[in-house]
């Protein structure tokens, strides 16, 4: 009980000398670096609500009757597409039905059944001896 007093102002004194040196680099951080704004906080001023857009008038949908007398027309494009990009997109449009046929027959796929093999590799799996 006699050294309890000393090793608490020791320990106590080991404490402030860490948190020093530490409040020193911290100090000697900010002025190497003076962009980097303090722990402080800032108000930021925030900018004024915008006046809402008008919500554009909904189309009326169109009555069946209607949809089966129009005559379809092909779409006009507005610029040419370069040969490169339609090989590309057939590409991909081929490799995307590609992995669907691989998908579809994985799932069909029934697995192979080899007795032998299976006869070993329970042999191998619980041995007599260990």
């Amino acid at each position: 009980m006699e050294n309890f007093l000393p090793a608490l102002l020791i320990i106590g004194g080991v404490i402030y000398k860490i948190y020093s040196e530490y409040q020193k680099e911290q100090e000697k951080m900010r002025k190497r670096r003076p962009h980097i704004p303090t722990a402080e906080p800032v108000a930021v001023p925030i900018p004024p609500p915008t006046a809402k857009r008008p919500i554009p008038p909904t189309f009326q949908k169109e009555h069946p009757s209607m949809v089966s007398k129009k005559v379809e027309q092909p779409v006009k494009q507005r610029y040419d597409i370069p040969e490169e990009v339609n090989r590309v997109r057939e590409q991909r449009q081929h490799r995307k039905i590609e992995t669907v046929d691989l998908e579809h027959q994985q799932k069909n796929k029934v697995p192979e059944f080899n007795l032998r093999d299976a006869v070993i590799q329970a042999a191998i799996l619980e041995r007599p001896y260990k």
